[in-house]
């Protein structure tokens, strides 16, 4: 799952879960704190059935990890929970389908030294899935495998029979069937629905099935250009209501996003002449829907024809529309999951998962406890609400720990959970690098976590003793960061400016009255010289040094950590093409160097003479165009060009942020038109509207990224040309650029086919992440598994140099984070790993106990130096 997120976020976070937290490597004290007693009843067998010896924890002591959040899970069912801030509880609570452990002499990796790789390990699977495309597609045509598959589409997976619930309920086939009918449940409209049908995992039928019957409101533009039914051509009905050719009510509504504007009318009621709001809003319903009618769009068009929303023409009224939708009932046995033996499944998928990606996909879980599920599910009047895993009460764990305690917005305490099968198997046991002996995973105890929502707070409780980890603040690093406590996380994200080019909604907000014309400009930033201008304005090191030290530049889109092959580690940007695609972009001339890495490695994306030279030509551009003027004839824009950043929250960083921005900016233009004449300005909190207000032009640059998949690049391909996630896709269509490739079009395992293809962006990115793309009569499937990976890996980093070229997004930051880990614990894993980082609670250590602890920290005075 990715995300959209903001510098400013980032900066506001304090380091998360214990699975996510950075180590410290810490001798200890050996106080007691564990045995080496192999007598003990702890055993595990190596891959040849050997028993093995065992450390066995001391089991009088308590080992308890002390954490904190900002905000405190209300809602952690897996069917429903919405936020990062809900799903804290899901590591400690459940378990996947499959799980990753570091490699050790106990789990081999040929060609990897111990802990430098990872092994993929059955956890509520009791084996690898078995791949049956072949079977289904002839037994089960409803599925609608495609013709041309062989694989990658139909999985069974047999289940780990010792996995139960909490109170000892077993956990098996039905389990799984029932848990995933009621999460496609139509009637329950759960909010998770949509991670089964709408990314990489895609159950077949799955979509068909959650809105079954279900009537709704979608937008008669969904593409924001294209009208599905022209309102001129519509047929009035009876009672004066417009309908489509499938006799769909037509409807404007006022609070619903709007493809045409990312945004809804809601936002721009101000703008609306004095008492046309409130006669729209007359007309509609409850939920703001306003029936197409004579009258609603004569109302409607007062505004979007007046002077303040640029005078368009009454034909956008057709950009403005929803029309009723029912989807057809659907039956939940044309769904891809079916139970095939008490402790069997089997999965069909809308399209291709196979390799790294299904077992990644697979290590998340879907199941829910039927009888407390169901005993949490209440219905008001036409709607269902469940209070499922929102309390001690209504939670039932099937992982190694289990919630014990939980007072909302302040706290809640995690204890082993003595069912899990992980405790007894034998299996969840690794062997230490150090002392060579073999330990069991999840030496801790307890989990506690309170809410702390001031970074000087936990500071203050860290250097207490009071938590395990404290995340630096810029103020920190001169302090701390050559701590031997310090340890910097690498991230996948890549900050980028997003600049607006929403011409329409800028030339809206330049008619309002309240827009003084004769000062400023906003028209200018559209300008792909300008931006280009702006992309070598700034030293990307020192602006990662001056404001966020733990970051540095960015060049490209995709991140120095995305991995591209799992299975030995290797980076998208170590390859040839990504190398090449930065050189292509930076107009690097490989050929003055001895090798590719040495032309990347010149490459600083900072050149202030051509930034000059671009502000000249971009000014005479936006002359030309009537953006700016110059009255005085001094060859100087008479106005200043004001670019607002959208803030989720204001705070010392963003001020040091937008200082910093607008100090390098006057170097960058002095001595040209724009001297002095560029500016960026703080907007108004916005809050979580921060990206929609980007999106609908109505703010101008953030500097955001996306996070998570990083150990799939391919798929952020989407985030750039699927309009339900891009930033652009109110001034860049995805489908209107072409890419032409010579690119080997045979399956892995076939004879090289290449050919030349020439699809649009949208096409090549969905192909290249596993659809099945149809040209003309031939089909294209560019899938894991389905694809030799250097094809994925050049029609990947071609299109990223197209959207680079859009100047759309300019790379600015790489992300990364620096954190203090207690002196009480440590991991086994030192060097950071881009897979399992290093090990997350279940590789964690203690040097101390709770009791050894606490004496520890008077010992020192109350107050620990690290």
């Amino acid at each position: 799952m990715k995300k959209v997120i903001a510098l400013l976020l980032v900066m506001a976070m304090i380091v998360p879960a214990a699975v996510s937290c950075t180590s410290s490597e810490n001798p200890g004290n050996g106080d007691g704190t564990e045995t080496t007693d192999g007598s003990g009843d702890t055993s595990a067998a190596d891959d040849s059935g050997e028993k093995l010896n065992v450390v066995e924890f001391d089991k009088s002591k308590t080992y308890t990890y002390k954490d904190s959040v900002s905000t405190m899970a209300t809602n952690w069912n897996p069917h429903t929970y919405e936020t990062n801030d809900d799903a804290y509880p899901a590591d400690f609570l459940r378990v996947g389908l499959y799980g990753f452990y570091f490699n050790d002499a106990l789990h081999p990796v040929e060609g990897k030294k111990d802990y430098e790789g990872y092994v993929i390990v059955p956890e509520m699977a009791a084996s690898d899935p078995v791949d049956v495309t072949e079977k289904i597609k002839a037994s089960n045509p409803e599925f609608g495998i495609p013709e041309s598959a062989t694989k990658g589409y139909a999985y069974t997976i047999d289940l780990n029979q010792n996995a139960c619930w909490e109170d000892g309920t077993p956990i098996n086939a039905d389990t799984y069937v029932y848990s995933m009918k009621q999460l496609l449940n139509p009637e329950l409209l759960n909010y998770r629905a949509t991670d089964y049908y709408a990314n990489d995992l895609c159950i077949a039928g799955a979509e068909n099935y959650a809105n079954s019957g279900r009537t709704i409101k979608k937008s008669n533009a969904p593409d924001g250009a294209t009208p599905t039914t022209v309102l001129a051509d519509a047929k009035k009905g009876d009672d004066g209501v417009y309908v489509n050719a499938d006799g769909g009510k037509l409807y404007f509504s006022l609070n619903d996003s709007i493809p045409y504007l990312s945004d809804s009318l809601s936002t721009y009621a101000e703008y609306f002449p004095e008492g046309v709001w409130d006669k729209l809003a007359a007309m509609g319903d409850e939920n703001g829907y306003v029936p197409v009618t004579d009258e609603s769009k004569a109302a409607l068009y007062e505004f979007v024809g007046s002077d303040t929303w640029g005078n368009e023409p009454i034909e956008n009224l057709d950009l403005y529309a929803f029309y009723e939708y029912t989807y057809p009932v659907a039956d939940f046995a044309n769904v891809g999951i079916m139970k095939t033996g008490d402790y069997q499944i089997t999965l069909v998928f809308g399209k291709s998962l196979a390799g790294f990606n299904l077992y990644y996909n697979l290590s998340s879980n879907w199941i829910v406890k039927q009888d407390l599920y169901e005993a949490n599910l209440k219905k008001d009047g036409d709607a269902w609400f469940s209070s499922y895993n929102t309390s001690v009460e209504t939670t039932s764990s099937y992982g190694p720990y289990k919630l014990v305690s939980y007072q909302a917005d302040k706290s809640m305490r995690f204890e082993r959970n003595e069912k899990w099968y992980g405790y007894t198997d034998g299996k969840h046991v690794y062997q230490d690098p150090e002392d060579g002996l073999i330990y069991p995973m999840y030496q801790t105890t307890a989990i506690d976590t309170q809410v702390v929502t001031e970074a000087s707070t936990n500071k203050l409780m860290f250097l207490k003793g009071e938590l395990m980890t404290y995340g630096l603040q810029a103020e920190d690093f001169a302090t701390y960061r050559n701590s031997d406590y310090t340890y910097v996380t690498p991230s996948e994200t890549i900050f980028f400016f997003i600049f607006n080019g929403y011409l329409d909604a800028i030339n809206r907000r330049e008619a309002n009255d309240s827009y003084d014309t004769s000062k400023y400009d906003l028209q200018t930033m559209t300008l792909t010289t300008f931006r280009k201008a702006v992309a070598v304005s700034y030293d990307k090191e020192l602006f990662a040094s001056t404001v966020s030290p733990a970051r540095s530049g960015g060049y490209g889109l995709i991140g120095n950590s995305y991995i591209y092959d799992p299975d030995t580690g290797s980076r998208y940007r170590d390859t040839d093409q990504a190398k090449q695609v930065l050189c292509d972009f930076y107009s690097i001339d490989t050929s003055k160097f001895s090798s590719l890495d040495e032309a990347v490695d010149s490459i600083t994306g900072y050149d202030p003479v051509a930034a000059k030279e671009l502000y000249k030509q971009a000014y005479d551009e936006a002359l030309a165009a009537g953006y700016i003027t110059d009255a005085d004839g001094d060859g100087k824009s008479d106005q200043t060009v004001q670019i607002e950043y959208s803030m989720s929250a204001d705070n010392d960083f963003m001020t040091k942020t937008i200082d910093y921005l607008n100090e390098k900016m006057n170097e960058a233009t002095k001595d040209t038109p724009f001297d002095g004449k560029i500016q960026f300005v703080k907007s108004a909190p916005y809050g979580n509207d921060w990206s929609t207000k980007l999106k609908s032009g109505m703010a101008d640059t953030a500097l955001a990224g996306w996070s998570g998949s990083a150990l799939n690049p391919f798929s952020l391909t989407e985030q750039y040309t699927n309009p339900s996630y891009q930033y652009d896709a109110k001034w860049f269509d995805a489908t209107s650029k072409s890419l032409e490739l010579s690119i080997d079009v045979a399956k892995i395992g076939e004879p090289a086919d290449v050919q030349t293809v020439k699809m649009n962006l949208q096409q090549w990115s969905q192909a290249l992440n596993g659809a099945t793309v149809t040209v003309g009569d031939k089909e294209y499937n560019f899938g894991d598994g389905i694809a030799e990976v250097q094809t994925r890996l050049t029609i990947l980093a071609a299109i990223e140099g197209a959207i680079l070229e859009t100047y759309d997004y300019i790379p600015m930051l790489q992300n990364a984070s620096m954190a203090l880990l207690s002196q009480q614990v440590f991991y086994v894993v030192e060097e950071y790993n881009p897979i399992l980082g290093r090990g997350g609670i279940q590789y964690m250590k203690y040097n101390y106990d709770d009791a050894a602890w606490t004496e520890y920290v008077t010992s020192q005075g109350g107050e620990l130096k690290y």
